[in-house]
Order: C-alpha cells, then sequence, then structure tokens
C-alpha cells in the first residue's frame, strides 16, 4: 500500500484530497493531520509506504484546542533532517510561507513542488494531476536503514 501524507485541517478540503486520492488505483491511502506536533510525532513511521507528502502552511486551532497547531514550515523543517523518501506537494495559498517551505525541503534535496489552490476544484484537477505526476516520476527512496547519525 502506498500512502498519501497530508497536513490540514480544513473539512472541506480534506473531503476533496479523499476525493481525489480514491480516484487512484487501490493502491493508495491517505494519512491526514490537522496540526503540525501530531504529524512530526507520528510520519516517521509512514515514510516507508510514503508515495507523496502535501502540506498546507497556515493551520487554524481545532475548536477548544489549547496548543498551537504549528504550520507547514515545522514540518519542512522536520522533513529537511531526514534523507529524501517521496515528492512534497505545497499547496498552501501563503505564498512567501509557500517558498520557505519550498527552499528548506529543496537544500535538503527533497524533490518539492507547489500547487496553489485555482479556482473550486482545485485539488481534484491540479493537485490530482500533479500528484499522478509526481508518483509516477519519483518513487518512495526511504533507506532499509537510516544513517548512524540521524
Amino acid at each position: 500500500m502506498k500512502t498519501i501524507l497530508i497536513l490540514e485541517d480544513n473539512d472541506e478540503r480534506i473531503a476533496a484530497f479523499r476525493k481525489a486520492i480514491e480516484s487512484l488505483d487501490s493502491d493508495f491511502e491517505m494519512k491526514i493531520w490537522k496540526d503540525a506536533p501530531s504529524m512530526i510525532a507520528e510520519a516517521e513511521a509512514f515514510f516507508p509506504s510514503a508515495a507523496l507528502i502535501s502540506l498546507h502552511h497556515d493551520l487554524n486551532p481545532r475548536p477548544g484546542a489549547t496548543a498551537d497547531p504549528g504550520t507547514g514550515l515545522d514540518l519542512a523543517r522536520y522533513l529537511a533532517d531526514f534523507p529524501p523518501a517521496c515528492p512534497v506537494l505545497i499547496h498552501s495559498s501563503n505564498t512567501d510561507r509557500a517558498w520557505s517551505i519550498h527552499n528548506e525541503l529543496r537544500f535538503a534535496e527533497w524533490t518539492v513542488d507547489r500547487i496553489g489552490p485555482l479556482g473550486e476544484d482545485w485539488i481534484g484537477t491540479f493537485w490530482l494531476r500533479r500528484v499522478r505526476e509526481l508518483v509516477t516520476e519519483h518513487p518512495n527512496t526511504w533507506p532499509s536503514e537510516l544513517p548512524a547519525d540521524r
């Protein structure tokens, strides 16, 4: 099974991501996090099966939450400490921070691209098209063993 890891806090976009991923072949599943600290705590376990990571930057606190939800840049800094596993697709309308995420990952030698929210069905069209291209062109490269200095 190939996993698409997503950092996203908006329920409508999450539903659209779920629908888009269901349109891929049955080898794909989605793992979603609504805050950066949770994704940072759990994501490494999914790196061996990761086909793609999609990051949003501006995360809003969940109702009743007392902790800061963090940002996509927090995830980029976390990922930059690892060898690249799969492509990363940034899906944030915050252009300045999207480029910060992009640069953080590019300098760490991850394959990274950006798609901005364009139109009503941007997830089912533009995002999904780019996902198909990225997962075809860049298969998972997660090492079976991490270097001793990791």
